[in-house]
């Protein structure tokens, strides 16, 4: 500990407390073999940060009377939201229609106004700060390896928004886009379990990150079906994992989550019902890529592991619909990958009626989704860490029922097939 510094206020705060280690940055390995992770453990609290409050950093002196300093973070938001917002309104290409709802085609490359927005604003943060400067120097591999990864995603997204690809083209840019990113060290390596529990992932970690990375890309992609929907769930998720991220020491990730949410910002006012502009596949399978591999590498605790059940919880809402979707269609006997107008947007939207509340709907249940990853980020093994886990599951399971999918799964073509046989093996008098 500092001198001065307060006492800890609990075991975790006083484990960070005893051991400064310092937060885990990524480095060129030597003889050009490639990237490799050094330094990989970053405390779980900040050794000064008393009762888990850091001390502010401001960029910007304080006004005369007020108390409140520009973080990087905030820069790096405002900076974002500043950067997407003119660029979403200058937007006028015309591309397919696609199957976004809408009254009349809207341009639907919304995707760059974010990509370039998350990828500047750091840069341009960087400029009038001293300690943005260093977050970025330092873990320059960091940015520039998710910037040229996700660039191809949004690559092969843009060309979808202007002529159909086949989905096993785009799945097969993501899983090389995801590959290189392990490569490049966006490993998760060893998973903590929220019992406190540890997984040691081995020779699976490739597929377990790769894997990670292609589920939130695409499940971003599937939840973007109406107006506002994605852009406001990103910046709550986003918002919700930059506070996480620069808790456990992670500067450089904070700030880029704080980037992706100011981006996504600056292009909701466009998005939000009636939408005059679209993310396209191109922004979305960018924001799923971005938000994916940030916390993969802004998560890890101080003993070096991956408390992946937070960002698992923060994007509960497209990750469920996801899951829901390929669960569906599978029982159903049609393609997993074959899109369809039933997703959770969709059945709320039959529900309300009303686009504009659909979009507020999402946002309530993306932030109770957010709400619990934050539970369970402040009561890490601890009792509440039960009933905060609980809750979701709870809310998972109702939304399920509530949404009439659990219905629809066993009234399935599957399902009823497997029914019958039963019924015939049983014979009447059993089956009744």
């Amino acid at each position: 500990m500092r001198p001065g510094d307060p006492e800890p206020s609990g075991p975790r705060q006083a484990q960070a407390a005893e051991v400064d280690v310092p937060p885990r940055r990524f480095r060129v390995g030597s003889g050009g073999y490639g990237l490799v992770r050094q330094h990989f453990a970053a405390p779980s609290i900040r050794p000064d940060c008393g009762s888990r409050q850091r001390q502010i950093r401001g960029i910007f002196p304080a006004s005369q009377g007020a108390g409140v300093r520009m973080t990087p973070e905030l820069v790096t938001f405002l900076v974002a939201a500043a950067v997407a917002l003119p660029i979403t309104a200058l937007l006028e290409l015309p591309t397919k229609q696609g199957r976004h709802v809408g009254p009349v085609p809207v341009p639907r490359i919304g995707g760059f106004a974010i990509a370039a927005g998350f990828l500047l604003a750091p840069a341009g943060t960087a400029l009038v700060s001293a300690e943005a400067r260093r977050f970025v120097t330092e873990d320059w591999v960091q940015y520039v390896a998710l910037g040229m990864c996700g660039g191809l995603v949004f690559a092969v997204g843009a060309w979808d928004d202007f002529r159909d690809r086949p989905w096993w083209l785009k799945l097969g840019a993501h899983l090389v886009a995801a590959a290189a990113l392990w490569g490049a060290g966006f490993r998760v390596g060893e998973l903590t379990l929220p019992t406190g529990s540890v997984l040691q992932l081995g020779l699976a970690d490739p597929f377990v990150t790769v894997f990670w990375l292609v589920l939130v890309t695409n499940a971003m992609n599937l939840i973007d079906g109406r107006d506002g929907i994605a852009a406001g769930v990103a910046i709550l998720a986003s918002g919700t994992m930059s506070y996480v991220a620069w808790d456990l020491g992670h500067d450089l990730i904070a700030m880029l989550f704080a980037g992706l949410a100011g981006a996504a910002a600056g292009f909701l006012p466009f998005n939000f019902p009636r939408a005059r502009r679209f993310l396209g596949d191109s922004g979305a399978y960018f924001l799923g890529f971005a938000l994916g591999a940030l916390s993969i590498a802004g998560f890890v605790d101080n003993t070096g592991r991956v408390p992946l059940y937070i960002p698992l919880v923060a994007l509960g809402l497209p990750i469920l619909d996801t899951a829901v979707a390929f669960l569906r269609r599978f029982l159903d006997r049609r393609n997993p990958f074959e899109p369809d107008q039933d997703h959770v947007h969709d059945r709320i939207a039959r529900l309300v009626g009303d686009s504009s509340l659909v979009a507020l709907i999402i946002y309530a249940l993306t932030a109770i989704f957010c709400a619990g990853a934050l539970g369970l980020h402040q009561w890490y093994k601890a009792a509440g860490s039960a009933v905060v886990g609980g809750a979701v599951v709870a809310l998972t399971i109702g939304l399920i029922v509530l949404l009439g999918y659990a219905s629809t799964f066993w009234n399935s073509r599957r399902v009823l097939s497997w029914r019958l046989r039963r019924s015939a093996d049983l014979g009447p008098h059993e089956a009744s």
